[in-house]
């Protein structure tokens, strides 16, 4: 999984929607808070560090996230996938439109 580039992939000289924008920078954070050498997974301590960096906001609306990321294991040795992490911006996204 190497740097987000959808500005590349499109034929058409048209920019990017918000929703395109907005994924690629998803994207792109979690790329920049892995570790060198594996990108395609964060370490639960590198999650931590993402989400109180990244979302300070939305952080308060992931239920239990210390639970989650305590279940992860060793906080240097366990490995979050991609998927695991969009579950879990999506668990802060949708705490936060369920609060408004």
């Amino acid at each position: 999984m190497g740097q987000c580039n959808c500005h590349k992939k499109r034929k058409d000289s048209q920019e990017l929607t918000d929703v395109e924008r907005a994924i690629e920078i998803v994207i792109n954070n979690f790329q920049r808070y892995a570790v060198k050498g594996r990108k395609e997974c964060l370490t639960p301590n590198e999650l931590r560090e993402l989400v109180v960096q990244q979302l300070p906001h939305l952080s308060q609306h992931v239920c239990s996230l210390d639970e989650k990321i305590e279940c992860l294991g060793d906080p240097d040795e366990a490995k979050l996938e991609f998927g695991e992490y969009w579950a879990i911006i999506g668990e802060a996204a949708k705490g936060c439109r369920v609060k408004k």
